[in-house]
């Protein structure tokens, strides 16, 4: 069996998805942000420190419109921003933002050396909907959760996750902090990119 890519895993699982043949629960997203790194955030809270060693997370599928994988210059630099913004570009007759959500959450980021950008695409459930990228390192497919698989206790999570998080999941043997749309929506809000 030949390894398949990570869009042709997420192209995979957005087929079962739409199938129906699916487990209880509710869709996520499966995605890492960081791999191979030595640095501060493995190192927090012993009790949960296999979230931070493996930094997977998982996202809501309720927001996502697509799973993307584009190629830096496809990318539009802007100016005099935060670092955490990529740039700009289009998908779909929509032009959006794109930003790093590892140094939106204050993680360990490699992203200005990458040639190839793998990013979900989010649309805002605002009266005036947006549509906003978040840029992570490796997409890993959809899990099916239901509300008993979600630990929405957040004590001893990395201080400042925890204003991004609206539970945790355990996976196999690691435990994946669960984003929360509108909080990391209201963080870019207040960037005043639109």
């Amino acid at each position: 069996m030949t390894p398949s890519s990570p869009a042709a895993t997420i192209q995979e699982n957005l087929q079962e998805l739409f199938q129906g043949n699916l487990a209880p629960g509710d869709a996520y997203i499966r995605f890492q942000l960081t791999t191979g790194v030595d640095s501060p955030q493995r190192n927090y809270v012993q009790e949960r420190s296999k979230i931070i060693s493996d930094i997977t997370f998982l996202l809501s599928m309720e927001q996502v419109q697509e799973s993307l994988i584009v190629e830096a210059d496809r990318i539009t630099p802007l100016p005099n921003m935060p670092e955490s913004v990529i740039g700009i570009m289009n998908s779909k007759n929509h032009v959006f933002c794109v930003f790093d959500l590892a140094q939106l959450l204050k993680l360990h980021s490699q992203s200005i050396f990458y040639r190839q950008y793998q990013i979900i695409v989010l649309q805002t459930t605002w009266e005036k909907p947006i549509y906003i990228g978040l840029a992570v390192t490796h997409l890993q497919g959809i899990v099916r959760l239901t509300s008993e698989q979600i630990d929405f206790s957040l004590d001893g999570l990395p201080f400042h996750l925890i204003p991004y998080l609206c539970g945790v999941a355990q996976l196999e043997e690691s435990i994946a902090p669960i984003l929360d749309f509108n909080c990391l929506s209201e963080t870019l809000t207040k960037l005043n990119i639109n």
